[in-house]
């Protein structure tokens, strides 16, 4: 199943003509003004990560932690409200929590936003400070109800707090003009189940039009099942080309979900090598990777031809 186009109601009921001009700094990249009084004021919590003051996102690639977390939360906020997640950043709650999908919500305080995607292209969205003109929020209207959705998730309660919104607006795609434009329409990242829940293999129909391009050369119409290959998503996002045969000697790829968030094993089933449980476009995806290791196992392969050179060199000069 593609895009489910469900309409983000927490986004205002008139937005703006146009796309604010941001800056490149984190001063002014928060330009709606959040409501300071009233029942959405932001509520005390411990911070989960520190974000420095005055940041631009030079100093933002610099730091490798700081970096992988802004790309968590431009992952999570790419989605829309109310979607239902399997992965889990590493900074929220793990086990028992984190063995059931989870729902992504706003704070009350947080409007979600569409941004431009291009024609063929998927929708995603953003998040902004919630402003005085803005339609009451549709799903968590109370910190009340953000509590206890947090308690119930294992979601830190500074999720979408003005300082991460801040830095993950900071890093979302912009035309030469300072302009959010439409994120790259390919490559498409697919979601990792939880981390040490399984891992799944995609189906070669989307291999093409979805991934990298190193991973379009699989060979998964070979005439024989043990000469196919496949890609397989593992639970920390890593993709690798692996021998279709060998997955179904493993009982864990006999594991799926129940339908109630859960799993459950069907190894007794017989083994049909020719129809493997896959999944595929219906699968979320993001214009990102969703983790530092999937963005490790997507960079494409590079030859080093250093030492050929070295050799042509000295063969050239009679050197051995």
């Amino acid at each position: 199943m593609e895009y489910r186009d469900t309409s983000p109601y927490s986004e205002p009921y008139t937005p703006g003509p146009t796309t604010p001009n941001f800056d490149a700094t984190a001063d002014n990249i928060a330009t709606p003004v959040s409501i300071n009084s009233g029942s959405f004021i932001s509520a005390p919590y411990t911070h989960t990560f520190h974000i420095p003051t005055n940041l631009t996102q030079v100093a933002v690639d610099a730091d490798q932690q700081l970096k992988r977390f802004q790309q968590d939360l431009l992952v999570l906020t790419c989605m829309n409200e109310n979607e239902s997640l399997h992965w889990r950043p590493s900074w929220f709650k793990k086990k028992p929590i984190s063995e059931k999908f989870w729902t992504l919500h706003n704070p009350p305080n947080v409007v979600t936003e569409r941004i431009p995607h291009k024609s063929g292209g998927r929708q995603y969205f953003t998040r902004r400070m919630r402003e005085a003109d803005d339609s009451p929020p549709f799903y968590i209207q109370s910190w009340d109800h953000w509590e206890r959705h947090c308690a119930r998730y294992g979601i830190p309660q500074d999720f979408l707090s003005e300082q991460q919104i801040e830095l993950m607006r900071l890093g979302l795609p912009r035309d030469e003009g300072g302009k959010i434009c439409a994120p790259p329409v390919h490559p498409l990242y697919p979601e990792p189940q939880p981390l040490g829940q399984g891992r799944y293999i995609l189906d070669p129909s989307i291999y093409a039009t979805h991934l990298p391009r190193k991973f379009q050369s699989v060979n998964y119409n070979a005439s024989t099942t043990s000469e196919r290959e496949v890609v397989v998503v593992h639970s920390d996002g890593t993709l690798k080309v692996e021998p279709l045969e060998k997955l179904f000697i493993h009982t864990s790829q006999w594991t799926h979900f129940d339908g109630y968030g859960g799993y459950q094993l069907d190894e007794p089933r017989a083994v049909d090598n020719t129809a493997p449980k896959t999944q595929g476009s219906g699968r979320r995806w993001s214009y990102l990777p969703w983790t530092r290791e999937q963005s490790e196992s997507c960079k494409p392969l590079r030859i080093d031809l250093r030492p050929l050179a070295k050799r042509l060199e000295n063969d050239a000069t009679g050197r051995t």
